[in-house]
């Protein structure tokens, strides 16, 4: 057989089974079933659902779950409760070395006024200069929401102020009022730092 005659014979013959992957992708997807589900992209919404610790917790096991909430939560607690305490201490602390750095600026003031010789100071200027460091530590304290109770000519009142005498009066308007304070009182905000201490005035009808 001649080499043409091999050619002619290899064309003449009928085609071979086509492989499957000759087949084309379109083919193949006319191919697959219509109804098939598409697969579904990883980490889907549909694929997350509740742990299976909590799907079938049994009494004991919801029991153990519950103090061991518990038990963070008490932790949890005692660490805040910790870290305030710490907070409101170290806000005290600032707050007194502040208020001392303020007092020692009058107590420098103080100390000037006693130290000046007695040679050529007139008590006048010594009054008035005990008098200049008595407003500058009033201011201080004032500043720091320290306020006077000075009641003169005020209605007596027990819950801030300490009655040390009576003091008669003939004019019955004058029955309990405050007639001289002995002692300034202070207050802080609400809080009563010591009660001024005072006389007051009592009015006594005369006997008929």
């Amino acid at each position: 057989m001649g080499t043409r005659d091999l050619e002619q014979e290899m064309e003449s013959a009928p085609p071979e089974d086509t492989a499957p992957e000759d087949v084309a992708p379109e083919a193949a997807g006319d191919a697959a079933e219509p109804d098939a589900p598409a697969p579904e992209t990883p980490g889907h919404v549909d694929e997350v659902g509740p742990p299976e610790s909590g799907e079938d917790l049994g009494p004991a096991e919801e029991l153990a779950a519950l103090q061991d909430r518990h038990l963070r939560l008490a932790a949890e607690f005692d660490n805040f409760r910790r870290r305030t305490r710490g907070e409101l201490g170290d806000a005290g602390e600032r707050a007194r070395a502040e208020l001392a750095g303020k007092l020692l600026e009058t107590m420098d003031d103080l100390q000037r006024v006693a130290d000046t010789p007695l040679e050529g100071t007139t008590t006048e200027a010594l009054h008035e200069g005990i008098g200049l460091v008595a407003r500058k530590f009033a201011k201080v304290l004032s500043d720091n929401g320290v306020e006077p109770v000075n009641p003169v000519g005020e209605r007596f009142d027990p819950n801030l102020h300490d009655a040390l005498m009576m003091t008669p009066t003939d004019d019955p308007e004058q029955d309990e009022l405050v007639s001289h304070v002995v002692l300034i009182g202070y207050r802080l905000g609400d809080r009563l730092l010591r009660p001024a201490r005072v006389t007051v005035y009592r009015h006594e009808a005369e006997a008929s």
